[in-house]
């Protein structure tokens, strides 16, 4: 096994892979591929790719994080549809072009259940299982911003 082999800590969410940070986003690329080519495991698209990208949230910038938040926020509380191509409209228009948004500073922890947790799941109930408990560790490791996105939502 080499360095870039050995299980590691992601820098970001903490997730236990092979080569670190680099690996916890070869677990994700691999769940997004298998969501992409199977509707069932697509049916929670949304909520992984939101939960990944805010556990990392230095890799995607203030405008993405925000994004990610609301929709996180929409997806959980308003009862949006996490299948893929079914996010909110109006959440792609309000953030075309130049956004003023606040900067979110990422918590410490960023929930308890990572990629790592969803990685492996053998079947499309227990991947959407995982992935909604995901979603929702990462959504309440974020909770210092609950009622910010709250009122975007409601904004709409």
């Amino acid at each position: 096994m080499t360095d870039d082999e050995t299980p590691r800590p992601c820098a970001h969410c903490g997730a236990v892979a092979p080569g670190g940070t680099a690996g916890c986003f070869a677990l994700f690329y691999e769940v997004e591929a298998k969501e992409y080519t199977d509707p069932a495991y697509g049916a929670v698209n949304l909520l992984t790719v939101d939960a990944h990208a805010l556990q990392h949230p230095e890799e995607h910038g203030v405008k993405n994080n925000a994004f990610h938040l609301i929709r996180l926020c929409w997806l959980l509380e308003f009862g949006g549809d996490p299948r893929i191509g079914q996010g909110p409209r109006w959440l792609q228009k309000r953030f075309d072009g130049n956004v003023n948004v606040p900067v979110l500073e990422p918590p410490v922890r960023r929930g308890e259940v990572t990629i790592a947790d969803v990685y492996g799941s053998s079947s499309p109930e227990e991947h959407a299982e995982r992935v909604r408990r995901w979603g929702k560790s990462v959504w309440e490791a974020w909770s210092a911003y609950h009622p910010w996105a709250r009122e975007q939502v409601r904004e709409r």
